[in-house]
């Protein structure tokens, strides 16, 4: 009995999966268990494994092909078995309503529309949609996509054919005469998987939202003091923790997340969510790219849990051995560029969350004190971007003051 490699669903947000390398050729036996292939998602590569013992009958789709969520990448059955990706029925996750290896009558009373045009592979398109698209002689064009990324699906094809093209192909002519349109399919072109992904993603989040970023310092020297105070304590009882001052900063993160859950969001598909958990994401740069691994329930953690996560998760992100369960579900991000001696930055909304804290280098500054004596202090300076849809600048002022309060106050994370 043949069975299915499916496109998997690895994360919330994952609408399609692209074809990074095949392990197997047609007619090659694999084990259950063995690697097959691997995948590139939104967030990361993933080898895929056989379901079952067998051969490896068919390939429906080659390297650098996308696919979309549960669509049939191939299929593994015994030796002699006669399969083709036709005649498996396999249907994508509830929300999609998509059967994705359906076959498609041609309806032959309908007048084409309009030739194809040859730079069609330009337009995201699943390859059962185009498929459609050419025996129906449609304009993929003048259709408009609904799936991930504007992507054209059977649904898609199926609307037009019953009510006609979303555009007319004289608007079409028009507008391409008067403006030049961005083609989202060549954002990335030519880089590498996780890359291109970075690519797609950071011009999504600035295409979708409207983003404002503001900056403040914050005086460090009584948090610097207490973190100096609590390694001293951990190394006098022996402990292997290793409290940072990023530690401390995600647990004020943490703390001012919770006091103004406006902050702690995320805007998805028309619906807004306020989360009285914190999922908090840090980004950690790879040598090839950028990635958030994520520690969940961040709230529920102590000073001392919050350091070995931080370390944990962040050296999976760079080893490549984050799973999609640490890299998905944040619902707040921190960036910290103080290491690269960076003192302000714009962060870029990592969606679909509503902010981002970036964190610089300290600043040694010279301040007067009120007895009007000259001190010098180290200040962090916090730069925090929202989306302006959701929060306006005056809520995110009200967050710097509240997290600078724990920064300034840093015997309050412990309380």
């Amino acid at each position: 009995m043949s069975t299915t490699i499916l496109m998997p669903k690895l994360g919330m947000t994952m609408k399609e999966g692209t074809i990074i390398e095949w392990y197997k050729e047609v007619g090659d036996p694999v084990e259950k268990g063995e690697h097959v292939l691997m995948i590139s998602s939104e967030k990361l590569n993933q080898d895929i494994e056989a379901p079952i013992s067998g051969v490896l009958l068919t390939k429906n789709a080659n390297v650098d092909d996308e696919l979309k969520v549960g669509e049939v990448i191939g299929i593994i059955g015994g030796e002699k078995e006669n399969v083709s990706v036709e005649n498996q029925k396999v249907e994508t996750p509830a929300s999609t309503g998509v059967t994705t290896s359906e076959k498609t009558d041609v309806i032959n009373d309908r007048a084409p529309v309009k030739e194809m045009k040859n730079d069609s592979d330009r337009i995201f398109i699943t390859p059962l949609a185009r498929r459609m698209a050419i025996k129906e002689n449609l304009d993929i064009h003048a259709i408009n996509g609904t799936g991930g990324y504007g992507r054209i699906t059977k649904l898609d094809i199926q609307r037009v054919l019953e009510n006609g093209l979303d555009y007319q192909v004289e608007e079409l002519r028009e507008q391409s005469t008067q403006v030049e349109t961005f083609d989202s399919t060549a954002i990335g072109e030519g880089l590498s998987p996780i890359r291109k992904a970075i690519a797609r993603n950071m011009r999504k989040s600035l295409a979708q939202t409207a983003q404002i970023t503001l900056h403040r310092k914050v005086n460090a020297d009584r948090l610097i003091e207490f973190q100096k105070t609590l390694r001293k304590e951990a190394e006098a009882s022996q402990s292997t923790i290793k409290l940072t001052v990023t530690t401390l900063l995600a647990r004020a993160t943490v703390l001012a997340l919770q006091e103004l859950k406006k902050m702690n969001s995320i805007y998805q598909n028309g619906k807004l969510q306020e989360f009285d958990e914190v999922h908090l994401g840090i980004a950690t740069s790879l040598d090839d790219g950028l990635l958030v691994p994520v520690i969940k329930n961040a709230h529920q953690k102590t000073l001392g849990h919050l350091a070995k996560d931080l370390v944990e998760i962040t050296e999976k992100a760079r080893n490549g051995k984050a799973n999609q369960e640490i890299l998905t579900g944040s619902s707040f991000t921190i960036t910290n560029l103080g290491a690269s001696g960076i003192e302000y930055f714009t962060p870029i909304l990592n969606p679909p969350e509503t902010g981002i804290l970036g964190v610089g280098a300290f600043q040694d500054e010279l301040i007067l004190t009120d007895q009007g004596e000259v001190k010098s202090v180290k200040k962090i300076p916090l730069s925090i971007t929202v989306d302006h849809q959701i929060i306006d600048g005056a809520t995110a002022a009200e967050f710097l003051n509240i997290l600078i309060k724990y920064i300034e106050s840093p015997y309050l994370l412990v309380l």
